[in-house]
C-alpha cells in the first residue's frame, strides 16, 4: 500500500473547487440538518478541509457561539482561513491531527466529521478524541464512504477494476462504514441515526464530483508503484468518451451516523 492522498498545493485547490459541486452542496446541507445546531452553541469540524462548512455553521450559532476547525493541510487551513476572515473572532482554526484534537475536554456542544476518519489509521484513538472534547449530551455527525459501494460504468470492465483496487490505497480502509457503529459504540456514543447520500452523475464535467474523481484518482496512481501511467491514461479518455457519447455513469454511497454523548 502507498501513502493515502495528501491534499495539498493543487491537490486542496482541486478540492477547493470540487466543493462547489451539487453533489458536495448537498451533503453539506445534510451534514447541517444531521446537526441542528443552535444559537450560542460551540461546534468543531475535525478535518474542516477548505472551510465551507465552518463557513456556513456561523449563521446558525449565532454572534455569542463559535466555530472550530482543525485539519492536517496547511493548504486547507489557508483556504478555510481567507474563505472565514469575514467572521472574524467566531471562527477559530488550527492545525491538528483528529488523533490529537488541540483543544480541552468537553469545549463543544456539536461536532462533524466529514470524509476524514477513513484517512486515519488509529481510528480508536481518533473517536475517543472526539468523544472526549464534546460535552455531556453533545452530538457529532461523521461522514464517510464505503468504497464498494461505487458502480463506474466502463466497457473494459477489468480496466477499471484494476484502477478502483489501487485507488483503495488513497485510503487506511476503504470500507469504514460498515464497521463505525460499533467503533462509536465502543468510544461510548449513543448511536441516533444512520442516514445516508448517494452521488449520482450521469455526465462527466467541472460541476459533477465525479469529474474531479477523474482528476483525483489519475493524480494519486501517477506516484503508485502498481499503476502503469498508459492504462491510466486509457481508463480516464474512456470516461471522457463515455461522456460525450451520452453512455457515462457513476454512483457512489456516503453514510452520516449521527451519535451523542451521554449526559447533560
Amino acid at each position: 500500500m502507498t501513502a493515502v492522498l495528501r491534499f495539498e498545493g493543487e491537490r486542496a485547490c482541486e478540492a477547493d473547487i470540487e466543493a462547489h459541486t451539487p453533489e458536495m452542496r448537498g451533503q453539506r446541507q445534510h451534514l447541517l440538518r444531521q446537526l441542528a445546531v443552535s444559537r450560542g452553541e460551540r461546534v468543531l469540524d475535525v478535518g474542516c478541509g477548505p472551510g465551507y462548512l465552518v463557513s456556513e455553521l456561523v449563521a446558525p450559532v449565532g454572534p455569542d457561539g463559535e466555530v472550530c476547525g482543525i485539519d492536517v493541510s496547511a493548504s486547507m487551513l489557508k483556504l478555510a482561513r481567507a474563505r472565514c476572515a469575514s467572521a472574524g473572532t467566531r471562527v477559530n482554526l488550527v492545525a491538528g491531527r483528529c488523533e490529537e484534537i488541540p483543544f480541552p475536554d468537553a469545549s463543544f456542544n456539536a461536532a462533524v466529521s466529514s470524509q476524514v476518519y477513513e484517512y486515519v489509521g488509529d481510528i480508536e484513538r481518533a473517536l475517543a478524541e472526539l468523544y472526549r472534547v464534546l460535552r455531556p449530551g453533545g452530538r457529532a455527525v461523521v461522514l464517510d464512504t464505503d468504497w464498494d459501494s461505487l458502480v463506474w460504468h466502463s466497457a473494459d470492465r477489468s480496466r477499471m477494476r484494476r484502477i478502483l483496487e489501487l485507488w483503495e490505497d488513497h485510503v487506511t480502509d476503504p470500507r469504514l462504514p460498515r464497521r463505525l457503529g460499533p467503533l462509536l459504540r465502543e468510544a461510548g456514543f449513543t448511536e441516533e441515526s444512520l442516514t445516508t447520500l448517494t452521488f449520482l452523475n450521469r455526465r462527466c464535467d467541472r460541476d459533477t464530483y465525479s469529474y474531479w474523481q477523474v482528476g483525483f484518482i489519475e493524480a494519486f496512481l501517477a506516484g503508485h508503484p502498481g499503476a502503469d501511467p498508459e492504462v491510466t491514461r486509457a481508463w480516464a479518455r474512456e470516461l471522457h468518451e463515455l461522456d460525450a457519447a451520452g453512455n457515462y455513469f457513476f454512483s457512489l454511497g456516503r453514510y452520516a451516523f449521527t451519535v451523542a454523548k451521554p449526559g447533560g
